[in-house]
């Protein structure tokens, strides 16, 4: 054990005559004896007693113990002899071994690269106990973090020849420790699977295999106690406390048990909404932002939403400090609230400077280009807000900021944006399968701010299987100054769908397009192709209408589209919708000359917290002028997923009778119904099932066989689904039990698709 001596010695005749005199004498010198590593100068600095202090034993033993604590030394004395004017003290050290290099091993799960920044025991350095114990508790930190419960960790040493010394982090990780078991006390108006649904933790299940809910987090326990309390409050407990949590270790530390006490109180009913202070513009409009009502069950959410809107209104009037405050009157005896608003709308201001901060690549009128505030105008706080919401919405950025701040004219202030900027750059590879095409390979890169300038590129390919397709797009989503965006792309698409079609299919072109912003809501988007097609392969026993569009055509196509989105989120909306129209014509250029009509409108309803209702509705019709035929490859075709569940890809279609070609319909109808709910024992993971109704027929001529619309040839299926949000893609798997089949359907009644969009 490292021991700290302090001896101070002075002569007998010196200390008579120091008790003699009663008066302790100067520091006349300070010297370091011992150092070889570390500088005199270094020390000195380290040393809090000065040349001319009086001498104290106690300043000196406390001076030795700070020395100590800094970790070079693992043995300091000092040594006291008079001279004249005083008495010189002599600091004798013993430095710790110099660190000749640092090994890490029995690292797995933690890499190298991470563990080394959380060293302080680095090559060149001196080792002691105090930054060995450091280190080790740094690197167990880390640990923990990933739920390794039982790493340990060893700091070994072995001396060179000369001092210095090799240091070995030896690391026993053990295995993650899961949560086995989440226990509620107290709730009896929820049961407990419901309040776990809740948590950000989950214990050890099936769904394990896909997230890392069941590794223990302290952090994030923490937090899911105040996801259980805003559960509550939403459904009207005023009173409710988590009063305890509770983890609990098994001895071998693979587990934990994890508990809540919770202390629900009672429901409240709001009996009474006041509003009073500052009532601008209006009390009227004001009593329209308040969501919650009188008669109705307290709820978190919409008092949040009252003090947004409330606080946004006075706002909107120029009122950039305006202030909500509620204060709760609550009736214990029959468990009702009377909530008061008071306002305070501050002062009137105008915006004088909007500066922007924290953007290194991107340039300062790509950001300024999203506010929706401008400079010179009166604060309107629901601009600030959509200008925060618009930036946000920029993939390139990670965070905004909006700070208000004071100028020398009380009725001017400046708004200091700060932005985060991310990664703008992405890469992705994967595979993707569908029973059509095969197994492929897909990657893409793509840049969101090329230069600064928010301008968004990509490259795309597919490739294997039955496909051969590549593309690569920029976009200058300011194209001009109102927010019209612009577009490039080129592509080339090489298929060959045995599975339905005895033919192979090679296109390659390009496009121009030009988006309109409407509204928030609405866009409206222009695009016109090229591109020539080369159809080889057809049999020659295939019918007529196929064999006349063997060879090389062009086609020249505009396309119109307009757009209503108010879904509340694009990856798993469960409100809103998104309806759209588009008209697209051929025959500009080219050889092809076709006008084709899809409508479509997809809406979600909100069934509970878990369950979602989609539905979806499209109408399309496909007409060729000019005595030009529709091509084949564009005619309609149902079956699969995203179509008519449970039948094969294609097979819903018009069918020679004698060839058994697919010719295709020049008009289509399908719809959906999908009741989507959370799949048991997998909560956060992603996965999702489905209970499925879909319909679908097409219709018209072909040139070889002719159909009217017949409802009893509507077909029809039911089944299950399960969706997942895979990090190589969207996955879907369906199984589909067909309806009312006629006699050229083919049945497909499991399907998998990797890489397709929900």
């Amino acid at each position: 054990m490292t021991r700290i001596f302090l001896v101070v010695c002075f002569s007998f005749l010196f200390c008579s005559s120091l008790i003699a005199s009663e008066v302790s004498p100067r520091v006349a010198e300070i010297s370091v004896e011992g150092n070889r590593y570390i500088e005199t100068a270094a020390v000195l600095k380290k040393i809090r007693i000065h040349v001319g202090d009086r001498f104290n034993r106690r300043v000196l033993s406390r001076e030795v113990r700070h020395l100590f604590a800094a970790g070079f030394f693992s043995d300091i004395h000092v040594e006291g002899e008079p001279v004249d004017g005083g008495i010189n003290l002599i600091f004798v050290v013993a430095e710790n071994p110099l660190i000749a290099s640092v090994k890490i091993e029995g690292n797995d799960k933690l890499t190298e690269k991470k563990i080394r920044p959380l060293l302080k025991m680095k090559a060149g350095r001196v080792i002691g106990p105090r930054i060995e114990q450091e280190d080790i508790n740094s690197i167990r930190r880390s640990y923990l973090k990933k739920g390794f419960y039982q790493a340990k960790v060893n700091i070994q040493t072995k001396q060179r020849d000369d001092g210095r010394v090799d240091v070995t982090v030896k690391i026993t990780e053990g295995v993650i420790t899961h949560v086995k078991e989440i226990q509620f006390v107290g709730n009896d108006s929820f049961s407990s699977n419901k309040l776990i649904s809740l948590l950000a933790t989950s214990a050890s299940s099936l769904g394990s295999w896909f997230t890392d809910k069941d590794v223990f987090n302290r952090d994030r326990f923490a937090a899911d106690a105040q996801l259980v309390q805003q559960y509550y409050l939403e459904h009207g407990y005023l009173d409710i406390k988590v009063e305890s949590t509770r983890l609990m270790l098994t001895p071998n530390m693979d587990d934990f048990y994890l508990g809540m006490s919770l202390s629900e109180g009672k429901v409240y009913t709001v009996t009474g909404i006041v509003l009073q202070g500052d009532l601008v513009p209006s009390k009227e409009k004001l009593e329209q932002k308040v969501e919650l009502k009188v008669g109705e069950l307290y709820a978190l959410s919409k008092m949040q939403k009252t003090l947004v809107q409330l606080t946004e209104t006075v706002g909107d009037e120029g009122f950039a400090f305006a202030n909500v405050t509620p204060s709760f009157h609550r009736n214990i005896e029959d468990h009702t609230v009377e909530i008061i608003f008071d306002i305070e709308k501050g002062r009137e201001v105008y915006v004088d400077r909007i500066q922007f901060s924290g953007h290194d690549k991107t340039q300062d009128h790509v950001i300024r280009r999203e506010f929706r505030q401008h400079e010179g105008e009166r604060y309107k706080a629901s601009a600030v807000r959509r200008s925060q919401e618009r930036l946000r919405r920029l993939s390139y950025m990670k965070n905004v900021s909006v700070a208000k701040q004071a100028t020398a004219d009380p009725k001017k202030i400046n708004l200091d944006v700060d932005v985060e900027e991310g990664k703008s750059g992405k890469f992705s590879a994967g595979i993707s399968y569908s029973q059509v095409y095969g197994v492929g390979f897909r990657g893409s890169v793509s840049e969101e701010n090329l230069f600064g300038g928010g301008y968004r590129t990509s490259f795309t390919g597919d490739v294997g299987g039955s496909v051969n397709n590549y593309s690569i797009n920029i976009t200058d989503p300011y194209l001009f100054k109102d927010g019209v965006s612009g577009s490039i792309s080129l592509f080339q698409n090489q298929t060959d769908p045995k599975s339905f079609a005895l033919y192979t299919q090679n296109s390659k072109g390009g496009s121009l397009g030009m988006g309109f912003e409407l509204s928030e809501y609405i866009r409206y988007s222009i695009n016109y192709s090229v591109a020539t097609t080369t159809l080889s392969g057809v049999p020659a026993t295939s019918v007529l209408a196929i064999r006349s569009q063997e060879g090389t055509f062009t086609m020249g196509e505009l396309k119109q589209s307009l757009s209503y989105d108010t879904r509340n989120r694009t990856l798993y909306p469960s409100e809103g919708g998104v309806q759209s129209v588009s008209l697209g014509y051929a025959g500009l250029t080219g050889d092809r000359k076709f006008y084709e009509v899809v409508t479509s409108s997809k809406n979600y309803i909100a069934l509970s917290e878990d369950w979602t209702f989609r539905g979806v509705v499209t109408l399309g019709a496909i007409r060729g002028y000019g005595g030009v035929d529709v091509p084949i490859y564009r005619r309609y075709s149902l079956g699969g997923v995203g179509t008519v569940r449970g039948y094969d890809t294609f097979s819903i279609s018009l069918v020679d009778p004698s060839t058994l070609d697919i010719l295709g319909g020049e008009n289509k109808l399908t719809s959906s119904a999908d009741l989507i709910f959370p799949l048991p024992y997998m909560d956060n993971t992603g996965f999702r099932g489905t209970f499925f109704v879909d319909t679908g027929t097409v219709w018209g001529d072909s040139g070889v066989v002719s159909e009217q619309f017949d409802i009893s040839k509507l077909r029809a299926s039911y089944g299950f689904g399960i969706e997942w949000a895979s990090p190589v893609g969207p996955l879907t798997l369906s199984w589909g039990f067909p309806i009312n089949r006629q006699t050229y359907d083919k049945v497909r009644k499991f399907e998998l698709g990797l890489g397709q969009s929900f």
